[in-house]
C-alpha cells in the first residue's frame, strides 16, 4: 500500500489515506468538481461508491455530511485498505467485497440502498458500462443520481435501462458522467 491520496473537503479535511498498489484514485481537483455538483444533494444523503479503491470517495462523502456511506470493490486489498482508511479517520462505512458489476443484485437482495447519490469509478480498461448502469439503477433512491468516472474520449450510453446521461463533465484525461431515471 501506499499513502497517496488526502481528504479534500469537510470535516475530515486533510486526512491522508492509504492507497492499495494498482488502484488509481480520483484526482482531488474531480472529486472536488463532483462534490460542487452534488452540493445540494449531499447533506443526510446515502452514498454507495462502487470500485471504491482508497475508499476516498465514500469518506469524502461522509466528512461533507452524507448520513452513511457504502464502499465497494472486488479486490481484496482494496476492501481491506478501505476498512482500514475508515478505523483510521473514525468514520463508519459498510464495505463489500463484491464483483462488478454482476454483484450489484447482491447489495440490492441484502437489503442496502436505496442509494441517494451512486458514484462509479472502474478501471480505465472497463468497458460494459451499460450492464454497471442497469445493475445500480435498482440501487437508486427515485430522485437520486449516478456518477460515471471514465476516460474522456470514450463515449458512455446515453441511456441505460430507465436512466439517461443527463450530464457529462470532462477534467483533462478524465470526464465524470451523470445519470438520473427517466421522468414516467
Amino acid at each position: 500500500m501506499k499513502e497517496g491520496v488526502r481528504i479534500s473537503g469537510g470535516s475530515l479535511r486533510g486526512r491522508p489515506l492509504a492507497v492499495p498498489a494498482g488502484a488509481r484514485p480520483t484526482e482531488g481537483r474531480v472529486r472536488e468538481a463532483l462534490f460542487s455538483i452534488w452540493s445540494g444533494e449531499l447533506q443526510g444523503s446515502r452514498v454507495l461508491d462502487l470500485f471504491a479503491g482508497s475508499g476516498v470517495v465514500a469518506l469524502e462523502a461522509l466528512s461533507r455530511g452524507a448520513l452513511s456511506a457504502c464502499a465497494v470493490d472486488q479486490g481484496l486489498k482494496a476492501v481491506k485498505t478501505i476498512a482500514a482508511n475508515a478505523a483510521q479517520v473514525g468514520e463508519p462505512l459498510a464495505v463489500r467485497k463484491l464483483p462488478l458489476p454482476e454483484g450489484l443484485a447482491r447489495l440490492a437482495a441484502e437489503g442496502l440502498g436505496p442509494f441517494d447519490l451512486i458514484f462509479a469509478d472502474p478501471p480505465y480498461e472497463f468497458t460494459d458500462y451499460e450492464s454497471l448502469l442497469k445493475g445500480a439503477a435498482p440501487l437508486l433512491a427515485p430522485s437520486g443520481a449516478i456518477a460515471v468516472e471514465h476516460r474522456a474520449r470514450r463515449a458512455l450510453p446515453l441511456e441505460a435501462g430507465n436512466l439517461v446521461r443527463v450530464d457529462e463533465r470532462s477534467y483533462g484525461e478524465c470526464a465524470l458522467s451523470f445519470y438520473r431515471p427517466a421522468p414516467e
